[in-house]
């Protein structure tokens, strides 16, 4: 089995298109602004902010930290709780109203035409099998991987890149993409 981690920490902050709020890349196949099929990456949402417009790609939305947001999708409100996913356009109109507090975002976002790629929640006692390999991220807490080669400790936002055997969550919750193409750590920003 094969592990690449990726600290929260040592993310480096990046503006969003639209200036408003801020984002940390986590895996993007391209390069920002504007060259890459897909992106997984974190935002920080600190006031309640519309989204920036992305036409031609599918997004989803997981509160990752805090108490969520409400956010209205083209005139429709959506409640947002930890650890739900929102699917919507990248050309709807967002606009996010934050629910008691500041919160943290995981977002996906695939181009029209890209191999298809989705977030899965996964909590505590679930095993993740691997055909393919799979990016994870901690969300709402800290997460307790068990793998064939011991437990990995991730904090709150943490990744981590696997690829062989599959694995299992002891504690906590994570969110999964599994992918079909290739991935490396050349991948991580």
């Amino acid at each position: 089995m094969s592990v690449e981690i990726q600290r929260a920490v040592d993310r480096t902050p990046r503006p969003w298109k639209n200036g408003l709020g801020v984002q940390y890349e986590i895996m993007c196949d391209g390069s920002l602004p504007n060259d890459w099929t897909w992106r997984l990456s974190t935002a920080d949402i600190t006031q309640d902010v519309p989204f920036s417009i992305f036409p031609g790609v599918n997004r989803e939305f997981c509160v990752a930290d805090g108490n969520g947001v409400v956010l209205t999708i083209n005139d429709v409100e959506h409640r947002c709780e930890p650890g739900s996913i929102t699917k919507f356009r990248g050309d709807d109109e967002v606009h996010a109203t934050l629910i008691d507090g500041p919160m943290k975002a995981l977002n996906l976002m695939v181009r029209d035409g890209a191999v298809e790629k989705h977030l899965q929640v996964v909590r505590a006692g679930a095993s993740i099998g691997l055909n393919s390999q799979c990016v994870l991220v901690s969300i709402i807490e800290q997460a307790i991987l068990g793998m064939s080669t011991g437990e990995v400790a991730l904090d709150r936002l943490d990744a981590v890149l696997l690829s062989g055997n599959g694995s299992h969550v002891a504690r906590g919750t994570v969110a999964v993409m599994t992918v079909e193409d290739n991935l490396s750590p050349q991948y991580w920003q």
